[in-house]
């Protein structure tokens, strides 16, 4: 079985703060057509986000959310340019795997997803090619590594 799910990929992300780290994400989403209405998954994604910390580790965040401002699910993973303080805590971010996933989706699609990428980004090796890569080598390893059951 392979998860229905898009990978986009945006290298050295200037931004200064967790949330335009977040916004900007949101807008390549919205800029590739995978959202219906970008304010509403906004509202949505910010929101998970003040409730619980999605930093994982790492210097890694996965902020998501289930929205029906989401059209199609993606993930879009950001690599920023420096790292941002993502929690209170002195916990910084340079990794952020963005998951989008409408409202509706067929057996909660964004917890497979979530916990699929949390198990790989415990192995170091996989972080480090996740670090080196270009963008569309970063897309392909993560269609290969995170669809396939393996």
């Amino acid at each position: 079985m392979s998860m229905k799910i898009d990978f986009l990929s945006i290298s050295n992300l200037e931004v200064k703060t967790k949330e335009e780290a977040i916004l900007a994400l949101v807008d390549v989403l919205d800029q590739a057509n995978y959202l219906g209405n970008k304010k509403l998954f906004e509202k949505d994604i910010l929101e998970r986000e003040a409730t619980l910390s999605t930093y994982i580790g790492h210097e890694i965040g996965l902020p998501h959310a289930q929205s029906s401002g989401v059209e199609r699910p993606c993930v879009v993973i950001g690599k920023l340019s420096q790292p941002v303080r993502w929690t209170t805590e002195d916990e910084f971010v340079q990794l952020v795997f963005l998951i989008a996933v409408p409202e509706e989706n067929e057996g909660n699609l964004h917890l497979k997803v979530l916990s699929k990428l949390a198990r790989l980004l415990m192995h170091d090796d996989f972080r480090t090619q996740l670090s080196e890569l270009d963008d569309a080598a970063t897309m392909a390893l993560l269609n290969k590594s995170v669809k396939e059951d393996n």
